[in-house]
């Protein structure tokens, strides 16, 4: 079920590289926060479990949600998921504005 593409003219080459760049970024933004996440909990795994104790658990636990949400909305936009939503939208809308624009004339 494919509806009208949500972007029908081609884009410059300007607006590529803006759009690639955007991605990338986005991209580098999880890449670090999944390094950050890692590495400070080795450390707090580390001091507890030398100590025989494992409260390093629930910072795992918290801070993994957190991951686990940007890595989905990451997925999600880079995706083509919001792409069909918008054109599921637009393929809504139109119908309507047609008729909205006949009834006006």
């Amino acid at each position: 079920m494919s509806a009208v593409p949500y972007n029908a003219s081609p884009e410059s080459d300007d607006a590529l590289l803006r759009r690639a760049r955007h991605r990338a970024g986005a991209r580098m933004g999880f890449r670090i926060h999944l390094l950050s996440f890692l590495a400070v909990n080795a450390v707090l795994a580390a001091i507890a479990l030398s100590r025989g104790q494992f409260w390093f658990v629930w910072p795992l636990l918290g801070w993994g949600v957190g991951l686990a949400a940007h890595g989905l909305s990451l997925a999600w936009s880079m995706g083509n998921g919001y792409q069909r939503m918008v054109d599921q939208e637009l393929a809504r809308l139109k119908p309507q504005a047609g008729q909205s624009q006949s009834g006006r004339q």
